[in-house]
């Protein structure tokens, strides 16, 4: 992609897309720029790379119908702060430190991603059985 600023919606603040492109292009996993609703807007280079797709819902991109049960998104959004979350992904058995980031000056926009950091992580984060 030439310009990956321009690489969505056009009802997306350009100004966002771009500043969005900038500081997570370069991030070494999947960064997504989402609305509220949790359609992607946005994406870094390694989501590109991989293959996702703008206009798709999140939790689809796990097989889900609905918003995952943990999601942090609406209370981040909500309190205008960072939310962390780290816990365990069964279907990979990673151990992942997610964020949901809003992104000031926009009501409904925020960035959300995931580090597997299971070769860090203390065994009491890992199921019995593992």
């Amino acid at each position: 992609m030439e310009n990956p600023g321009e690489q969505v919606n056009s009802d997306v603040n350009p100004e966002a897309l771009k500043a969005f492109s900038m500081m997570w292009d370069c991030f070494p996993a999947v960064v997504m720029l989402l609305r509220k609703n949790r359609t992607i807007v946005g994406l870094n280079k390694v989501a590109r790379d991989v293959g996702i797709q703008l206009g798709t819902k999140c939790y689809q991109l796990t097989g889900e119908t609905a918003i995952h049960e943990d999601c942090m998104a609406n209370s981040a959004l909500e309190e205008g702060v960072a939310k962390r979350s780290v816990g365990y992904f069964a279907a990979a058995k990673w151990v992942l430190d997610s964020y949901w980031v809003p992104v000031l000056g926009e009501k409904d926009l925020y960035v959300h991603f995931s580090t597997d950091i299971t070769e860090y992580a203390k065994p009491e984060l890992f199921p019995a059985s593992e």
